[in-house]
């Protein structure tokens, strides 16, 4: 008997710990357990303590890289300061980035300065890759396109 329930506590075991990386629930004697695993370990990033962003744009069928630096305000609102290249030319902006840093980011910002021009705003989910798939557009304006934004290391 004592072999029997050792090697069922071996399966219990080895049942729950499957269902558990899973992201599922497991009862043990009664007992429910249960576990989540986040996108990425966003829990040891502190808010205040996050200084930059990065990331992709998508405009006109071109891509180019993206940074701000950041500057915490509190309650997951950073001031932003945003410098991209486009066509060789150094764009500026100013504004504010918001994230829960988990599932959702969005900011905007305005001409601050090199060849940028009028003011945007973006608005996106972050994926299980730590990669959140944005859309922007132009305030006032017509233009629009798509961007990425990685998670704050």
């Amino acid at each position: 008997m004592k072999m029997l329930n050792t090697l069922m506590n071996r399966k219990t075991v080895v049942s729950c710990l499957s269902a558990l990386l899973a992201g599922g629930t497991c009862v043990v004697l009664g007992s429910a357990v249960s576990t989540a695993f986040a996108a990425s370990d966003s829990a040891a990033v502190k808010p205040a303590e996050i200084t930059s962003i990065k990331g992709t744009c998508m405009f006109g069928g071109k891509e180019s890289n993206w940074s701000a630096k950041l500057t915490a305000k509190g309650d997951g609102t950073y001031d932003a300061v945003y410098d991209s290249i486009w066509g060789g030319a150094t764009l500026k902006y100013t504004g504010t980035i918001k994230t829960d840093l988990k599932t959702e980011i969005s900011g905007d910002g305005k001409a601050s300065g090199g060849r940028a021009n009028g003011t945007f705003e973006f608005t996106g989910k972050y994926g299980t890759n730590g990669v959140a798939q944005c859309t922007y557009k132009e305030v006032g304006g017509h233009r629009k396109g798509t961007m990425t934004a990685e998670m704050p290391k």
